[in-house]
């Protein structure tokens, strides 16, 4: 039962992500792809790694997004739908993604020998390290972020 949700898990999250790259309209694009990071979540759970799954609901699927979709909120999207599409462009994007795809599945297959072992997936395991060993790391990025925050909401702040 487990790899029945695990592959129908799978299979939304390409989907979908397939529907956010090719949707002309940038804000289902944009639904689409919280679907897709909430399904890749899913995929993560039924594969055993729960924190993993969690990290990619939280951030990828609830800030990420949010970010993604308040970028195109304020950009000007009428002048997009004027430019023509220029095949050349998809083309040879389409053969560079290609070659990117094939090198990095037999990377992987070569490098792994094609098994998968269990490794961290608990919230402990990670955790521990994280917050003794890692800590000082761990709060230099948090104040980073902070700090990048603060420099959005100064930059996108509109003078009256």
């Amino acid at each position: 039962m487990r790899e029945i949700f695990f592959y129908l898990f799978a299979f939304l999250s390409v989907a979908f992500a397939v529907i956010s790259v090719t949707h002309r309209n940038v804000i289902k694009g944009g639904i689409a792809l919280l679907s897709s990071f909430v399904s890749l979540g899913a995929v993560y759970f039924t594969a055993g790694a729960e924190f993993i799954g969690i990290v990619q609901v939280i951030v990828y699927g609830g800030a990420i997004v949010v970010l993604y979709l308040f970028a195109l909120m304020t950009m000007d999207l009428k002048s997009f739908g004027k430019e023509p599409l220029r095949t050349l462009s998809v083309a040879v994007g389409g053969a560079v993604s290609l070659v990117l795809l094939v090198s990095v599945l037999y990377a992987g297959y070569k490098f792994y020998g094609g098994a998968v072992t269990a490794g961290i997936s608990g919230a402990k395991e990670i955790a521990l390290p994280l917050f003794y060993r890692f800590l000082l790391p761990f709060e230099v990025v948090s104040v980073l972020l902070l700090v990048a925050t603060v420099g959005a909401v100064a930059v996108g702040r509109r003078e009256e």
